[in-house]
Protein backbone atom coordinates (compact mmCIF):
# COMPACT_ATOMS: atom_id res chain seq x y z
CA UNK A 1 0.00 0.00 0.00
CA UNK A 2 1.29 3.46 -0.91
CA UNK A 3 1.11 6.30 1.61
CA UNK A 4 -0.03 9.59 0.14
CA UNK A 5 0.68 12.98 1.78
CA UNK A 6 -2.32 14.62 3.45
CA UNK A 7 -4.28 17.01 1.30
CA UNK A 8 -3.78 20.69 2.01
CA UNK A 9 -7.00 21.62 0.19
CA UNK A 10 -10.58 21.43 1.39
CA UNK A 11 -11.75 19.38 -1.61
CA UNK A 12 -11.57 15.55 -1.63
CA UNK A 13 -8.62 13.85 -3.25
CA UNK A 14 -9.14 12.46 -6.73
CA UNK A 15 -10.14 8.81 -6.81
CA UNK A 16 -7.19 6.49 -7.48
CA UNK A 17 -6.94 5.01 -10.96
CA UNK A 18 -8.57 1.62 -11.37
CA UNK A 19 -6.03 -1.23 -11.57
CA UNK A 20 -5.63 -2.63 -15.08
CA UNK A 21 -5.40 -6.41 -14.89
CA UNK A 22 -5.14 -8.15 -18.25
CA UNK A 23 -5.61 -11.89 -18.55
CA UNK A 24 -2.93 -13.54 -20.71
CA UNK A 25 -3.42 -14.18 -24.39
CA UNK A 26 -1.28 -16.28 -26.74
CA UNK A 27 -0.59 -15.99 -30.47
CA UNK A 28 0.41 -19.08 -32.45
CA UNK A 29 1.74 -18.20 -35.94
CA UNK A 30 1.60 -20.60 -38.89
CA UNK A 31 -1.07 -22.58 -37.09
CA UNK A 32 -2.26 -24.79 -39.97
CA UNK A 33 -0.41 -26.27 -42.94
CA UNK A 34 -0.62 -23.85 -45.86
CA UNK A 35 -2.77 -26.30 -47.83
CA UNK A 36 -5.43 -26.26 -45.09
CA UNK A 37 -5.24 -22.48 -44.84
CA UNK A 38 -5.83 -22.13 -48.60
CA UNK A 39 -8.60 -24.74 -48.52
CA UNK A 40 -10.49 -22.81 -45.84
CA UNK A 41 -10.39 -19.62 -47.90
CA UNK A 42 -11.52 -21.41 -51.06
CA UNK A 43 -14.32 -23.10 -49.11
CA UNK A 44 -15.53 -19.76 -47.70
CA UNK A 45 -15.47 -18.08 -51.12
CA UNK A 46 -17.35 -20.98 -52.74
CA UNK A 47 -20.13 -20.78 -50.14
CA UNK A 48 -20.81 -17.08 -49.68
CA UNK A 49 -24.53 -17.83 -49.76
CA UNK A 50 -24.23 -19.89 -46.55
CA UNK A 51 -23.21 -16.89 -44.44
CA UNK A 52 -25.93 -15.09 -42.46
CA UNK A 53 -25.94 -11.95 -40.27
CA UNK A 54 -24.26 -12.53 -36.90
CA UNK A 55 -26.50 -12.85 -33.86
CA UNK A 56 -25.86 -11.92 -30.27
CA UNK A 57 -26.86 -14.02 -27.25
CA UNK A 58 -30.56 -14.82 -27.49
CA UNK A 59 -30.53 -14.78 -31.29
CA UNK A 60 -30.74 -10.98 -31.53
CA UNK A 61 -29.39 -9.24 -34.65
CA UNK A 62 -27.93 -5.91 -33.52
CA UNK A 63 -25.59 -4.24 -36.06
CA UNK A 64 -24.67 -1.57 -33.51
CA UNK A 65 -23.26 -4.27 -31.22
CA UNK A 66 -21.99 -6.78 -33.76
CA UNK A 67 -21.81 -6.55 -37.53
CA UNK A 68 -20.50 -9.61 -39.37
CA UNK A 69 -21.60 -12.63 -41.39
CA UNK A 70 -21.34 -16.11 -39.84
CA UNK A 71 -21.54 -19.74 -40.92
CA UNK A 72 -21.78 -22.44 -38.26
CA UNK A 73 -21.72 -25.79 -40.07
CA UNK A 74 -18.95 -25.37 -42.61
CA UNK A 75 -18.21 -29.03 -43.23
CA UNK A 76 -15.19 -31.30 -42.79
CA UNK A 77 -12.67 -28.45 -42.65
CA UNK A 78 -14.23 -27.61 -39.30
CA UNK A 79 -12.86 -30.90 -37.96
CA UNK A 80 -9.38 -30.09 -39.34
CA UNK A 81 -9.20 -26.91 -37.27
CA UNK A 82 -10.75 -28.45 -34.17
CA UNK A 83 -8.27 -31.34 -34.18
CA UNK A 84 -5.38 -28.87 -34.55
CA UNK A 85 -6.64 -26.90 -31.54
CA UNK A 86 -7.08 -30.01 -29.40
CA UNK A 87 -3.55 -31.13 -30.27
CA UNK A 88 -2.18 -27.82 -28.97
CA UNK A 89 -4.19 -27.68 -25.75
CA UNK A 90 -1.24 -28.47 -23.41
CA UNK A 91 0.74 -25.69 -25.07
CA UNK A 92 -2.17 -23.26 -24.77
CA UNK A 93 -2.79 -24.11 -21.11
CA UNK A 94 0.87 -23.36 -20.37
CA UNK A 95 0.96 -20.12 -22.38
CA UNK A 96 -2.21 -18.82 -20.73
CA UNK A 97 -1.19 -20.05 -17.26
CA UNK A 98 -4.53 -21.87 -17.02
CA UNK A 99 -5.10 -25.05 -15.03
CA UNK A 100 -5.62 -27.92 -17.46
CA UNK A 101 -9.15 -29.27 -17.73
CA UNK A 102 -10.91 -32.14 -19.45
CA UNK A 103 -12.47 -30.94 -22.71
CA UNK A 104 -16.15 -31.70 -23.19
CA UNK A 105 -16.78 -30.16 -26.63
CA UNK A 106 -15.88 -27.40 -29.06
CA UNK A 107 -18.24 -24.82 -30.54
CA UNK A 108 -17.13 -23.29 -33.82
CA UNK A 109 -18.25 -20.63 -36.29
CA UNK A 110 -16.71 -19.11 -39.42
CA UNK A 111 -17.00 -15.34 -39.67
CA UNK A 112 -16.61 -12.90 -42.56
CA UNK A 113 -15.95 -9.28 -41.60
CA UNK A 114 -16.60 -6.87 -44.46
CA UNK A 115 -16.53 -3.09 -44.56
CA UNK A 116 -17.82 -1.63 -41.28
CA UNK A 117 -17.86 -4.97 -39.44
CA UNK A 118 -17.10 -4.88 -35.70
CA UNK A 119 -18.00 -6.46 -32.36
CA UNK A 120 -18.31 -4.30 -29.26
CA UNK A 121 -16.52 -5.18 -26.02
CA UNK A 122 -17.82 -8.37 -24.44
CA UNK A 123 -16.83 -11.60 -22.72
CA UNK A 124 -17.49 -15.04 -24.14
CA UNK A 125 -18.75 -16.28 -20.78
CA UNK A 126 -20.14 -14.58 -17.68
CA UNK A 127 -19.05 -16.52 -14.57
CA UNK A 128 -22.06 -15.31 -12.61
CA UNK A 129 -24.51 -16.75 -15.13
CA UNK A 130 -25.34 -20.42 -15.35
CA UNK A 131 -26.69 -22.18 -18.39
CA UNK A 132 -25.65 -22.74 -21.98
CA UNK A 133 -22.26 -20.99 -21.87
CA UNK A 134 -21.27 -21.62 -18.25
CA UNK A 135 -18.55 -24.19 -19.07
CA UNK A 136 -16.81 -22.19 -21.80
CA UNK A 137 -13.26 -21.82 -20.57
CA UNK A 138 -10.97 -21.04 -23.49
CA UNK A 139 -11.62 -18.97 -26.61
CA UNK A 140 -9.61 -19.14 -29.82
CA UNK A 141 -9.71 -17.17 -33.08
CA UNK A 142 -8.08 -18.43 -36.28
CA UNK A 143 -7.40 -15.89 -39.06
CA UNK A 144 -7.22 -16.36 -42.83
CA UNK A 145 -7.66 -14.02 -45.79
CA UNK A 146 -6.89 -13.44 -49.44
CA UNK A 147 -3.50 -12.12 -50.56
CA UNK A 148 -2.81 -9.28 -50.99
CA UNK A 149 -4.85 -8.14 -48.01
CA UNK A 150 -8.00 -6.29 -49.04
CA UNK A 151 -8.97 -4.91 -45.62
CA UNK A 152 -7.55 -2.91 -42.75
CA UNK A 153 -8.42 -2.72 -39.06
CA UNK A 154 -10.27 -5.62 -37.49
CA UNK A 155 -7.88 -5.93 -34.56
CA UNK A 156 -8.75 -8.19 -31.67
CA UNK A 157 -8.55 -5.69 -28.80
CA UNK A 158 -7.96 -7.32 -25.43
CA UNK A 159 -9.22 -5.36 -22.43
CA UNK A 160 -8.47 -5.39 -18.73
CA UNK A 161 -10.86 -7.06 -16.31
CA UNK A 162 -13.56 -4.60 -15.36
CA UNK A 163 -12.86 -2.35 -18.36
CA UNK A 164 -15.48 0.13 -19.49
CA UNK A 165 -16.57 0.74 -23.07
CA UNK A 166 -14.01 2.98 -24.75
CA UNK A 167 -11.10 2.04 -22.47
CA UNK A 168 -7.74 1.46 -24.11
CA UNK A 169 -6.66 -2.13 -24.69
CA UNK A 170 -4.01 -4.30 -26.31
CA UNK A 171 -4.48 -4.82 -30.05
CA UNK A 172 -3.71 -8.16 -31.70
CA UNK A 173 -3.45 -8.09 -35.50
CA UNK A 174 -5.49 -10.61 -37.53
CA UNK A 175 -2.35 -12.11 -39.06
CA UNK A 176 -2.66 -14.68 -41.82
CA UNK A 177 -2.76 -18.30 -40.58
CA UNK A 178 -2.42 -17.36 -36.90
CA UNK A 179 -4.40 -18.52 -33.89
CA UNK A 180 -5.08 -16.31 -30.89
CA UNK A 181 -6.16 -17.92 -27.61
CA UNK A 182 -7.35 -16.38 -24.35
CA UNK A 183 -9.52 -17.24 -21.33
CA UNK A 184 -13.20 -16.91 -22.24
CA UNK A 185 -13.79 -14.48 -19.37
CA UNK A 186 -11.30 -11.95 -20.81
CA UNK A 187 -13.06 -8.80 -22.10
CA UNK A 188 -12.35 -8.19 -25.80
CA UNK A 189 -13.71 -6.59 -28.95
CA UNK A 190 -13.19 -6.53 -32.72
CA UNK A 191 -12.28 -3.06 -33.96
CA UNK A 192 -13.95 -1.71 -37.10
CA UNK A 193 -12.91 -3.29 -40.40
CA UNK A 194 -12.40 -1.24 -43.53
CA UNK A 195 -12.73 -3.07 -46.86
CA UNK A 196 -12.69 -0.46 -49.67
CA UNK A 197 -13.62 -2.89 -52.45
CA UNK A 198 -16.71 -4.13 -50.60
CA UNK A 199 -16.01 -7.57 -52.12
CA UNK A 200 -16.77 -10.62 -50.02
CA UNK A 201 -13.46 -12.15 -51.10
CA UNK A 202 -11.58 -9.24 -49.48
CA UNK A 203 -13.20 -9.80 -46.08
CA UNK A 204 -11.33 -10.41 -42.85
CA UNK A 205 -12.12 -14.10 -42.33
CA UNK A 206 -11.88 -15.79 -38.94
CA UNK A 207 -13.01 -18.94 -37.20
CA UNK A 208 -14.08 -18.61 -33.60
CA UNK A 209 -13.72 -21.77 -31.55
CA UNK A 210 -14.79 -22.03 -27.91
CA UNK A 211 -13.49 -24.86 -25.76
CA UNK A 212 -15.88 -26.19 -23.11
CA UNK A 213 -14.77 -27.86 -19.90
CA UNK A 214 -16.33 -31.22 -19.13
CA UNK A 215 -18.82 -30.93 -16.23
CA UNK A 216 -16.94 -31.47 -13.01
CA UNK A 217 -13.64 -31.38 -14.90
Amino acid sequence: MTDYPPSTRNEPDAAPARPRIFLPHAVVPDFLPSADNHALLAHALDHQDRFAPARLTGGVIDPDGRQAMTWRDFGPLKTVLEHAILARMPELFAALRMPAFAVDRLETEMVAHGDGAHFHMHMDVHPEKLGKYSDRRLSTVYYFHREPVGFSGGFLRMHALGAMRGDAGVDVAPAQNSLVAFPSMAPHEVTTVRCPSGAFADSRFAINCWVYRAPGG
